[in-house]
């Protein structure tokens, strides 16, 4: 049985997702892995997103664990409202949506498919994925580069970084002329800075924790690299902050902030836009005068918008969805096959190889004829003892529908049956 527990956009905000998220995947995993009845498990974390995967054979047993993890993290009258519980059919389609985009806040972004292969790989490095998992996170991924391939979900700017950027253009206009300073110099802060390409920005800053990469990033993008002590020197001059880190502590604080905004033209505001998960930007700074701070949760009217203009793609990759959830589900049943047939076969060697012995230690003076005979003889009335006494014993019980499931499996109808 697949039992997910998810913490999401959707039914989470962003200090339910931050109790959480503020640990990296690596440790929830462990976490998870150690729970009671768990035999696989899987965690993705992502900037909106925390989700864990289990395989268990005792749902009694493995639910209340599940409970009891998730109360370390998120205090229990929270948990009513923010997390959700799926099981089997229903876990794995929401996996399925969520590679194929159709569960991010900006529906069809490309980042997604990244975020689940490395997380598939680091539950794989750390030997907790099993062949259940195994088989539906790789049908995850090739169902979301299906959706990607045969719809056109993914055409466009689709991406937390495009919609930070659009959200920029909706509070200021026209961002030709503007400053703008990007703190991070990762793959979100790079989609930023590449959806600013063409918008005529008179300059765009970098800062970053490791310098050398905020250079290496202004170099690409043609900005100009800023240390991270020297950020609010800038700060003054900069009309949009877009904050896009994988810090798990606050970056931007309210004193600092205060004292650059102290030195700026008092009509002139400063939008701050923080993208990171969790927040690198202190939530009391929106109380500053001039101040408007906006974090994934104020993309929600992007996100929208995203979705109204993707009805159709969003359709398509639906149908997509379920024609691959109906495969995944007979290669499960094809599995349960495989499985009862190896232990039939394993049986039957187990019987003829114990026979075989028997008949050959007996070909030494006996007649051959008669041993071969007695060979086939043995052999057939082991291999059918059990299925007659089970047969018998459902007749006793008056359980027809075996009767029928047997005649079936062996071909025989009643006009065989002497």
């Amino acid at each position: 049985m697949i039992i997910s527990v998810h913490i999401t956009h959707r039914s989470a905000d962003m200090e339910c997702l931050e109790l959480i998220g503020r640990h990296d995947a690596h440790s929830l995993l462990l976490a998870l892995s150690v729970v009671n009845g768990v035999r696989e498990s899987f965690v993705l974390r992502t900037c909106n997103r925390v989700e864990m995967y289990v395989v268990t054979d005792d749902d009694d047993l493995t639910r209340p664990g599940l409970d009891r993890l998730v109360a370390r993290f998120i205090p229990f009258d929270m948990q009513s409202n923010f997390v959700q519980y799926r099981t089997d059919r229903d876990s794995i389609r929401h996996l399925f949506r969520v590679s194929a985009g159709l569960e991010s806040l900006i529906v069809g972004e490309d980042q997604i498919q990244s975020q689940v292969k490395q997380a598939f790989s680091l539950a794989l490095e750390a030997g907790l994925i099993g062949p259940r998992l195994s088989l539906v996170l790789r049908r995850a991924i090739s169902t979301g580069k299906k959706v990607r391939t045969d719809t056109r979900l993914n055409k466009g700017a689709v991406s937390v970084g495009s919609a930070a950027v659009a959200m920029a253009e909706t509070l200021l206009g026209d961002l030709s002329g503007r400053s703008i300073l990007i703190l991070g110099a990762g793959e979100m802060a790079t989609l930023i800075a590449k959806h600013l390409a063409g918008k005529g920005v008179q300059t765009v800053f970098f800062s970053n924790r490791t310098y050398d990469r905020a250079k290496e990033l202004a170099f690409q993008l043609n900005g100009k690299a800023v240390r991270l002590d020297s950020l609010y020197d800038y700060l003054p001059r900069t009309d949009i902050l877009l904050v896009a880190t994988s810090s798990n502590h606050k970056l931007v604080g309210v004193e600092d902030v205060k004292m650059a905004m102290s030195s700026r033209d008092p009509d002139r505001s400063l939008v701050i836009i923080d993208v990171s998960f969790p927040r690198n930007v202190d939530p009391d700074v929106a109380a500053i005068d001039g101040v408007r701070l906006y974090d994934m949760e104020g993309l929600e009217m992007v996100a929208q918008e995203n979705i109204m203009r993707r009805t159709m793609e969003i359709k398509e990759a639906e149908v997509i969805i379920m024609e691959e959830l109906e495969r995944l589900e007979c290669r499960f049943h094809e599995l349960m096959a495989e499985d009862v047939i190896s232990a039939l076969h394993l049986r039957a060697k187990d019987i003829k190889d114990r026979e075989v012995t028997r008949a050959i230690t007996r070909l030494n003076g006996e007649n051959v004829d008669q041993v071969i005979r007695d060979f086939a003889d043995r052999l057939t009335a082991q291999l059918l003892a059990e299925p007659t006494e089970a047969l018998k014993q459902a007749s006793r019980d008056d359980k027809c529908n075996v009767l029928d499931v047997a005649k079936e499996l062996f071909g025989v109808d009643d006009g065989h049956v002497p």
